[in-house]
């Protein structure tokens, strides 16, 4: 019985092995995955739509729709798809064991009214009461540049950028012109971290979105540091429920100058020469003297030619993003080169660039750490002023003023380059290739900039939610600038006997603390969004030199190895302190209101003047949403009347400007003796206060014909006070400062803005997007302080009732053609001739002198401008991008030095035209040595003060997207474009830039800008 027993057991336990197998291989079978396809439609207008995320609900399995809006995944046959895209309504489907589901997705018109980034937050566009511009990211990724305020250039209105072509060289940010004559560039806020007036270290293909603040109620929330705008930028994020992408975007280009400035060639340069010197009555110089055993006949450098040559620049960035349902992630390599268009060590940049951000929630708590750290190695053009002597302009421009008669090496010289002969040339020209071989110049950056910003939502209902945030940072920057001149000697004049060696390091390190409470409420009709806030920053700067001199030969540059080493340094600390609060209120969405203030803080300042307030007050009426407006939807969907006035601080003004200081090394005698004391030496104000702009902004929003047109105007006006302004002070007083800084100042701007997009989907095949901007500005000194002296710059004067940096100098009024007209007219000099420049006799007091000059035009531009158009056809992009400015002159030092009589250098071709007995029909006086009439004074005479008047093709990019079907489900998207930039520019100046970058004070004076080169791009985006 037993043995039957056990036997019966085994069955039994057999039976039950066999009926598990049987039930979990139906299981298997239920839950094997099935493969759905399909495709997304929009329900608008029944159109493909690409870039849908389509994810297995409650996992990380997904794709994406591919450029038909076709998808495919494999999901078990019991699972739902979630269907998300930015402006629709998210969809969930259940499978139920379908192989074949397509989804027609539905606008959703909150997500279509655009969340902005504002101050502390965000709002609907349709709520915004300020003046707010939004870049679209997209499409300024599409160019190459190393800056990311380069991008802002014709994008927004009322924003001029200028920068000239130099790699790593920072741009010029103005929003709403000149406001003051310190730093005006704006202030750039990271991930909602303010990181000062420069955002060179960071890499624009991080970027996600960028907003300008332009206005009072807009700026006001950053208060004592948003008088010259804002511009927040918001890095890219993961995506909740998203598996792994994996992207790689990368290009490579070729840079050259495609200007060239037409100089002399050697016959036509000795001729000239010759020619100056007959004039003056002087002996030719021997080597333009055909009678003279030391002419030069076989050398003719074309300086254009030899020193300048293909640059290269390249990209290449991974992106890695995913997400889950409580965390996301996206983490970034980049690596950016840039081989300028010199001959020799520079200039160049290259920089390498990791970044990872991370969101975090978990019910009511949200946490966002981000980490970025960047290195950079530029090769610059800077030389030493202590070697190159005699005021030396930019190497562009001594690249260009050389003669052709020297040439290039020169093996008896130290170091191998040739130079000016005394006896052969008597010319200072520099040998820019041989200069920028042997010198070194370089500054190393390394950067890291930390975030950490937990908040916890303290109620959290349908009606009430109240958030508490602790925003965090830490930015620290080690830069290392190194300059190693050896011992050289290039001509009579450029040399030197010993080598030089300067090490030099700086340390920025910023902290920042920021606790803010942000309460939302709506009932009835009525809507509340409350911020509060309180922030504290403190500033650090070590700066650390160290020089060393006559280090033996092979040179290998440590400060060891020379002699004379000394050393020096300073500390400098600075801490802002600030309270803040912000009230939007929206009753129906028909009347909007934004109250903002902030106090401010700054040790900039003594005690008594530390403390500064600034509050703004903007409305907005929705006039479409009003009962009695009664125009279709379709023709008028958004029509918003905006109003705003404010005040705003800048205390970018250098640190412990109010402190007199003790100089201790005074000496004087003491009973017969010499010792050293200490005395005030200088000359402060310890008064000084807030710069403070107080703005009036009035503005209309629209969008018509379905979303197809939106239309944005603005009218503003903003007036800036208690600027600090240099006013002279009798040198009796002893100062070694006889300018110091006051709050004295006052200038206007005011102008108006408009931008025009429209969005056009004809079918399914081809849509585009033409957007249009254009601002005026009308610029006005108000007061300069004391008796309102004018400040005078290089050519320019700025006066009160005139613009800033306004051209100043004399009139023309042609060429003497007689003797009789030279003594008809008011004296001008003893030695004046026919073919000199006849100037009028403003005062008409018979002579020519500094109570002859006028104001003789605007140094800035009236108009400014920027078109971009950007087009799809099935798989194809086009994109252009165009950007110019209108109504003002330049002052051009290359083409005036290049038109000189002196001699001294090389000449333009214009000068073939100059006067001559037998060449009287000209503008261009005779040449004659000395310039005894001095034609080269500061005037309007034709050439020296050009119309800057341009417009450039900023870009043309045309893209490809590969079919997906190439590629399997290995590749998502792939796409292979080819992109111009810097194609053309339109202009009449005879220089290389028109948008030069260029000093407050002097805004019309090009001193010599590096040209800005034609870059021929190949480039690919790539996803899978």
């Amino acid at each position: 019985m037993q043995e039957i027993f056990t036997k019966n057991r085994s069955g039994r336990k057999g039976f039950r092995s066999v009926l598990m197998l049987i039930i979990l291989f139906g299981f298997s079978g239920y839950a094997q995955n099935t493969t759905v396809t399909g495709t997304v439609t929009a329900q608008s207008d029944g159109f493909p739509l690409p870039g849908v995320n389509v994810i297995e609900k409650g996992t990380s399995n997904g794709v994406v729709t591919g450029m038909d809006g076709n998808y495919s995944i494999d999901v078990p046959a019991e699972a739902t798809l979630v269907f998300s895209y930015l402006g629709f309504e998210t969809q969930e489907i259940a499978v139920d064991g379908r192989s074949q589901i397509d989804v027609t997705l539905t606008d959703d018109l909150e997500s279509l009214d655009d969340v902005v980034v504002v101050g502390y937050g965000t709002q609907r566009r349709s709520d915004l009461t300020g003046s707010v511009s939004v870049i679209d990211a997209s499409e300024v990724q599409k160019v190459s540049n190393s800056d990311v305020s380069q991008l802002l250039q014709g994008r927004s209105a009322g924003v001029t950028v200028t920068a000239n072509g130099e790699p790593g060289a920072g741009a010029n940010v103005r929003i709403r012109g000149v406001s003051t004559f310190g730093d005006s560039q704006p202030l750039y806020i990271v991930d909602g971290v303010p990181v000062g007036t420069s955002i060179r270290d960071f890499n624009p293909n991080d970027i996600a979105s960028i907003q300008v603040l332009k206005d009072a109620s807009a700026g006001a929330i950053y208060g004592s540091r948003a008088a010259n705008g804002v511009v927040i930028i918001t890095t890219k994020q993961g995506t909740k429920n998203t598996p792994l992408q994996i992207q790689y975007s990368g290009y490579y280009g070729i840079d050259e100058v495609a200007q060239r400035i037409p100089v002399l060639g050697r016959e036509d340069y000795q001729m000239i020469s010759n020619e100056k010197r007959i004039n003056a009555g002087q002996p030719l110089i021997p080597g333009n003297d055909p009678s003279s055993d030391l002419y030069v006949s076989d050398t003719d450098t074309d300086w254009q030619g030899v020193g300048l040559k293909s640059g290269n620049r390249q990209n290449h960035n991974f992106r890695f993003s995913g997400g889950g349902e409580n965390i996301t992630y996206n983490a970034t390599m980049d690596y950016f080169s840039n081989e300028g268009v010199f001959v020799g060590n520079g200039p160049d940049y290259e920089r390498y660039s990791g970044r990872i951000n991370t969101v975090m929630e978990k019910g009511r708590f949200k946490i966002s750490p981000s980490l970025y750290y960047t290195h950079s190695f530029e090769n610059s053009l800077t030389f030493r002023g202590d070697v190159l002597t005699g005021g030396r302009p930019p190497l562009i421009n001594d690249l260009v003023n050389a003669i052709p008669t020297l040439g290039i090496y020169d093996p008896t010289n130290e170091g191998g380059y040739a130079g000016t002969s005394s006896e052969i040339h008597q010319e200072i020209v520099l040998n820019v290739p041989g200069i920028n071989s042997l010198f070194t110049n370089n500054v190393e950056v390394d950067r890291i900039f930390a975030i950490v910003n937990p908040e916890f939502k303290i109620i959290d209902s349908e009606d009430h939610q109240l958030t508490y945030k602790l925003n965090t940072s830490y930015d620290k920057t080690h830069v290392r600038s190194f300059s190693f001149v050896p011992e050289f000697e290039m001509g009579y004049f450029f040399g030197t006997g010993r080598s030089l060696l300067d090490d030099n390091s700086t340390i920025y390190t910023v902290g920042l603390v920021e606790n803010t409470l942000n309460y939302n409420t709506n009932f009835d009709q009525h809507s509340f969004d409350v911020v509060l806030g309180q922030t504290f920053q403190k500033n650090t700067t070590i700066i650390r030199t160290a020089h060393s001199e006559n280090l033996p030969k092979p040179y290998y540059p440590v400060l060891s190895n020379g002699v004379n080493q000394t050393v020096g340094g300073e500390e400098i600390e600075s801490s802002l302190a600030s309270y803040f609060g912000r009230l939007n209120y929206n009753f129906d969405d028909r009347y909007l209101l934004t109250a903002t203030v902030r106090r401010d803080g700054s040790s900039r300042f003594a005690s008594e003047n530390r403390w500064g307030t600034f509050p703004s007050l903007a409305l907005g009426w929705r006039i479409d949403n009003e009962d009695f407006f009664n125009i279709s939807e379709d023709v008028v969907s958004n029509l918003k009347l905006r109003a705003s006035y404010g005040e705003l601080g800048n205390q970018n003004i250098g640190d412990y400007l109010y402190q007199a200081v003790i100089n201790r090394n005074i000496p004087y005698n003491f009973d017969q003796d010499r010792v050293l004391g200490g005395l005030q030496t200088s000359v402060v104000s310890e008064d000084i206060v807030w710069e403070t702009t107080t703005s009036l902004d009035v503005g209309l929003d629209a969008t018509f014909f379905k979303r197809k047109i939106d239309v944005a105007l603005d009218y503003y006006e903003r007036e800036t006070v208690d600027i600090l302004v240099g006013v002279p002070i009798p040198w009796s007083t002893g100062s070694v400062n006889v300018s110091p800084l006051v709050n004295a100042g006052s200038i206007r701007n005011s102008g108006f803005e408009a931008e025009v997009t429209y969005h056009h989907s004809g079918n399914e095949d081809f849509n585009f997007d033409l957007s249009g901007n254009v601002s005026t500005i009308n610029n006005e000194v108000l007061a300069l302080g004391g008796n309102n002296e004018p400040i005078t710059g290089a050519g320019s004067r700025t006066q009160v009732g005139r613009e800033v940096g306004e051209h100043f100098g004399f009139v023309y009024e042609g060429i003497f053609q007689s003797q009789e007209e030279v003594e008809e007219h008011a004296f001008q000099s003893a030695a004046t001739a026919p073919g000199d420049v006849k100037f009028r006799d403003i005062s008409g007091d018979g002579q020519i002198n500094a109570d002859d000059r006028t104001f003789l035009g605007s140094a800035l531009p009236s108009v400014t401008y920027g078109l971009n158009f950007s087009a799809n056809y099935k798989n194809f992009d086009f994109t252009v991008f165009t950007s110019g400015a209108a109504g003002y002159y330049i002052n051009s030092r290359l083409y005036r030095s290049l038109m000189l009589s002196t001699g001294f250098i090389n000449a333009h071709e214009d000068i073939l035209d100059r006067w001559t007995p037998e060449n009287t029909d000209t503008n261009i006086p005779r040449v004659v040595a000395d310039d005894p009439n001095n034609n080269a004074r500061d005037s309007n005479r034709p050439g020296w003060l050009q119309k800057g008047d341009y417009l450039r093709i900023n870009t043309v990019s045309l893209g490809y997207t590969m079919p997906e079907e190439l590629f399997g489900n290995f590749i998502d998207n792939l796409r292979v474009y080819g992109t111009v930039q810097n194609l053309y520019t339109f202009q009449h100046y005879k220089g290389f830039n028109p948008d030069f970058n260029s000093g407050v004070l002097e805004p019309g004076f090009d001193n010599g800008t590096y040209p800005r080169p034609r870059t021929v791009m190949m480039g690919i985006d790539l996803s899978f």
